[in-house]
C-alpha cells in the first residue's frame, strides 16, 4: 500500500530480541548463578562445625533439664582422652557432646572447671572471673540449680575463653 506522499508504510512490527538483550539476560543469569555458587561453598567449607561455647551451654542445659525430669543430681565433665563433654546421670549412659579435633587427646584444647565459693555475711560475692576452685566435675540438683562455677575453654591458641554461669540458668554471666 502506498501512503499519498509516495513512500510505502511497513505492514510488519518486529518481533523477537535483539541480540544484545539476549547476551545481557545470559550475564546477569551468569552473574547471579555465580553468587549463589560461591555462597553455597562458603557455606559447605564452614561445614557443621558448631562453637565450642554453643555447645559447652548446650551441655549445661541438658544436664540442668536431665535433673529436673529425673529428679536426680547430674554431673558435667569433660573427657580429654574422648574430646567430649559429658552429662552423666545415675538412670542410664551419659550424654556426651563432642567438642571436636582441637579438644580430643591429641589437641591442644582444654576445658577446666572451676567452682565460685559462696559469699560469707555481708562480703562482697567473688568475682566468678577470678577466683575458682578448680574441678573435674560440675553438679545439678534437681530443682535447676548448681553452685555457681566458671569454665575456661582454652583453644590451644592464644588467651583463653572464661565464661562465668548463673547458678540457676545457662545465663553467662557479663564481666564487671
Amino acid at each position: 500500500m502506498t501512503s499519498e506522499t509516495g513512500n510505502r508504510r511497513s505492514t510488519s512490527s518486529v518481533d523477537g530480541f535483539s541480540l544484545i538483550e539476549i547476551l545481557l539476560v545470559i550475564g546477569l543469569i551468569a552473574l547471579a548463578a555465580g553468587m549463589i555458587i560461591s555462597n553455597v561453598i562458603s557455606i559447605a567449607e564452614r561445614g557443621d562445625e558448631i562453637p565450642t561455647d554453643q555447645i559447652l551451654k548446650t551441655a549445661i542445659r541438658s544436664a540442668r533439664f536431665e535433673a529436673a525430669r529425673n529428679r536426680e543430681i547430674t554431673e558435667l565433665s569433660y573427657n580429654k582422652e574422648t574430646g567430649e563433654l559429658a552429662v552423666y546421670r545415675d538412670s542410664g549412659d551419659p550424654i556426651l557432646f563432642e567438642l571436636g579435633e582441637n579438644f580430643a587427646s591429641n589437641g591442644r584444647g582444654n576445658i577446666l572447671f572451676r567452682l565460685i565459693p559462696p559469699a560469707r555475711g555481708m562480703e562482697k560475692y567473688p568475682d566468678p572471673y577470678e577466683d575458682g576452685i578448680e574441678a573435674s566435675r560440675v553438679r545439678f540438683a534437681p530443682d535447676r540449680s548448681s553452685q555457681p562455677f566458671s569454665v575456661q575453654i582454652d583453644y590451644g591458641t592464644g588467651s583463653p575463653e572464661i565464661l562465668a554461669f548463673d547458678p540457676f540458668s545457662s545465663l553467662v554471666l557479663t564481666r564487671q
